[in-house]
C-alpha cells in the first residue's frame, strides 16, 4: 500500500478543520433546539476558534470559555422563557417573591410554586410505574 505524505501549513489546517465542521454544522442545522442549548455552545466555540483573536492557542482558550459563557446564558435565556411562560399562563403572579417561588429554605422550608409543581410531577410520574429524577 503506498502511502503519500502530505505537507500543511497550521493556516492550510485550520481552513481545512474550518471548512469541514462549517459544512457539516450546516448540514445538520435544523429547527432551534438541534441537540438543545449544546448546537448554540457549539457554534459559539467553533466560531471564536476559528475567527477570534490571536494565535491558535489563545483562540482555542478562548473558545473553551466562550463554551462555558453561552451555556451560561443559555440557562439565564431558558429560565427568563420558562418564568414568562408560566407568568403568561398565570401559574404565578407578577408579585411572587423568588423565595415563593423556588420555596424550601428560601420559603421558611414551605413548598414553593416551583418545588410544588415539582412533587405533583413526580407524583405522577411514579403513579404510572415510573422513577422521576
Amino acid at each position: 500500500m503506498n502511502k503519500k505524505l502530505i505537507r500543511l501549513t497550521e493556516n492550510d489546517l485550520h481552513r481545512i478543520i474550518e471548512e469541514s465542521v462549517m459544512s457539516i454544522l450546516a448540514e445538520n442545522e435544523m429547527e432551534e433546539g438541534w441537540f438543545g442549548d449544546k448546537w448554540n455552545q457549539t457554534k459559539s466555540a467553533v466560531g471564536t476558534a476559528f475567527n477570534g483573536e490571536g494565535n491558535f492557542g489563545q483562540r482555542l482558550q478562548n473558545a473553551r470559555k466562550n463554551w462555558n459563557t453561552q451555556g451560561d446564558l443559555n440557562g439565564i435565556n431558558n429560565l427568563q422563557q420558562q418564568l414568562t411562560q408560566m407568568l403568561d399562563a398565570r401559574q404565578i403572579s407578577p408579585q411572587t417573591t423568588v423565595a415563593q417561588l423556588v420555596g424550601g429554605k428560601y420559603n421558611n422550608n414551605k413548598f414553593g410554586t416551583m418545588t410544588g409543581m415539582a412533587a405533583n410531577r413526580r407524583g405522577q410520574i411514579s403513579k404510572r410505574g415510573g422513577s422521576a429524577y
